[in-house]
């Protein structure tokens, strides 16, 4: 019995450059671009010659299975017993069918690596399909149509020979082609990075010079303010506003005082507030929560702590040491008016000086204060971008060093020379 004839399998092969000891030779990204590109068309080229007398080849065979089909369609099988007649016509129709169907490729000349690619496809794609048919009535073809077949099955045969044939001749170029097509791709990158570099090395310049012009209005920002500070509106205004902090200073003391005085009477005040009426305790919670509020109605607190007083030295308020208590709330009552016409002189003070200061000289000051905040602010984000710029840059040349040492790797296996890129 002949052998199936759906046996078409693809071999590849794999081939390595060997490298070369030449001279180095340094050329533009531009110009190298151009030599891989000149080496992949002439290995397209070579690829292309070597495939033409294989797919004139397969051209033939394919016309020869189509006369072959129609002469094998004229013949009439004759078999023994009649019932096996309709099952052996059919799978020569099949065969007959699928032969003039498929025996057929595209006659456009190979030109390039995808039309290399694209033939190789569809010679593989029409050989499975006469091996699916061939493998389908194998056993009714080999047994009653032997002879009839025998010119289709070497025609068969031939087309997987070229097969085998184109697979290796393309997997040896294609090899070589592709790694001009990742080494392009590499050249195209690179150039992109250097692109990049310049960008960032641009925009690193233009940092550097808006650091010297805030750093330039910084200084000159920072003279201003020191020539202002020296001049007499200036001092005038200083001397004013240290009267100012003075005065709010001894406010400051007279209230402290205060709300000490007030804190160690704490616990007779409550005790006081237990037996006071409704409205007298309000006021007693206003002495102990809110002291100050004392030097705004002086004589109706003076009554609260006269009364005090009275309730501590009748025993009605029972304390440990009732003549300390007293003494404390003595010092109150001698003291609070004196410090409330002294503390309503302070702040009349206050009103007239704030009412002299200069509110021109004042904002002048601020405007000062707040273009150097603003110059200071702008000097920070300069530096934060500078340093992130030249991090990118340290980035970029690190990235390009290793692509360089790959393409000029890949160049040397290409060509067998030593090219290197020249940087600007």
């Amino acid at each position: 019995m002949s052998p199936k004839f759906g046996f078409f399998k693809r071999k590849t092969s794999n081939h390595s450059a060997k490298k070369s000891d030449n001279d180095r030779q340094s050329v533009t990204d531009k110009e190298l671009l151009e030599i891989i590109e000149n080496e992949k068309k002439a290995l397209e080229k070579d690829l292309s010659n070597d495939l033409k007398p294989i797919r004139n080849s397969v051209l033939d065979c394919l016309n020869n299975l189509k006369k072959n089909a129609d002469e094998l369609e004229g013949q009439e099988i004759k078999v023994e017993n009649p019932q096996f007649e309709p099952l052996i016509n059919n799978s020569k129709n099949i065969l007959i069918s699928s032969i003039k169907k498929e025996s057929f490729i595209e006659s456009t000349e190979i030109k390039n690596y995808e039309d290399a690619i694209k033939f190789k496809n569809n010679l593989e794609l029409l050989v499975n399909r006469f091996g699916q048919v061939g493998d389908s009535h194998n056993r009714i073809l080999n047994e009653f149509m032997r002879k009839q077949i025998s010119k289709l099955k070497n025609e068969f045969d031939n087309l997987s020979s070229l097969l085998k044939k184109v697979s290796k001749l393309i997997s040896t170029k294609g090899s070589q082609i592709d790694k001009c097509v990742a080494c392009k791709q590499d050249l195209i990158i690179f150039k992109e990075k250097l692109n990049e570099r310049k960008i960032k090395q641009n925009r690193l310049s233009e940092l550097m010079d808006e650091r010297q012009t805030i750093d330039k209005n910084i200084e000159t920002g920072g003279k201003e303010y020191e020539d202002f500070q020296k001049s007499e509106e200036f001092l005038n205004t200083s001397n004013i506003l240290d009267k100012i902090n003075h005065k709010k200073n001894e406010i400051s003391i007279f209230e402290k005082n205060m709300i000490n005085r007030v804190s160690s009477l704490s616990r007779p005040i409550t005790k006081f507030s237990y037996l006071a009426p409704k409205e007298t305790q309000a006021r007693l919670d206003t002495i102990l929560n809110n002291p100050l509020e004392i030097f705004n109605d002086s004589s109706q607190y003076l009554q609260l702590f006269n009364e005090l007083k009275k309730q501590i030295i009748e025993k009605s308020i029972q304390i440990k040491d009732p003549e300390k208590t007293i003494h404390q709330v003595d010092e109150i009552i001698k003291s609070l008016p004196s410090l409330s016409s002294n503390l309503k002189n302070l702040n009349e003070q206050i009103v007239q000086l704030e009412s002299s200061v200069n509110a021109k000289n004042m904002k002048h000051l601020d405007d000062l204060k707040n273009k150097t905040n603003m110059y200071e602010k702008y000097r920070s984000e300069n530096f934060s971008n500078i340093e992130a710029t030249k991090n990118f840059i340290d980035e970029i040349d690190s990235a390009s060093k290793m692509l360089k040492k790959k393409i000029d790797d890949s160049v040397l296996e290409i060509t067998k020379t030593n090219y290197s890129i020249l940087l600007s």
